[in-house]
């Protein structure tokens, strides 16, 4: 993993939270909904998008398994993951 390169979903949907403290509210966020998305949008009153398997995104930060990201829709936010090379990868330039 690398600070300011592009990496590829490799499996599931990601919530992509706007701050690392509700990232680790919820649960792990494999194989949800863009409907559990909205409910949890309402319900932190927050914008929770999601990532979806086979897009790019950009690594931004990082922070134990926490990850901050800027997706390919232009939205900036946090997943929480154990296991980063298990889900996603390095796109090679």
């Amino acid at each position: 993993m690398q600070l300011g390169k592009m990496h590829l979903v490799k499996e599931f949907f990601w919530f992509l939270f706007p701050t690392k403290e509700l990232a680790g509210r919820c649960p792990t966020a494999k194989m949800r909904t863009y409907h559990d998305a909205k409910w949890l949008s309402e319900y932190y009153k927050c914008n929770v998008a999601v990532v979806e398997e086979n897009t790019c995104f950009v690594l931004l930060e990082m922070d134990e398994r926490f990850y901050k990201l800027l997706d390919c829709n232009g939205n900036i936010g946090w997943i929480r993951c154990s296991a980063f090379f298990d889900y996603f990868e390095l796109v090679k330039e």
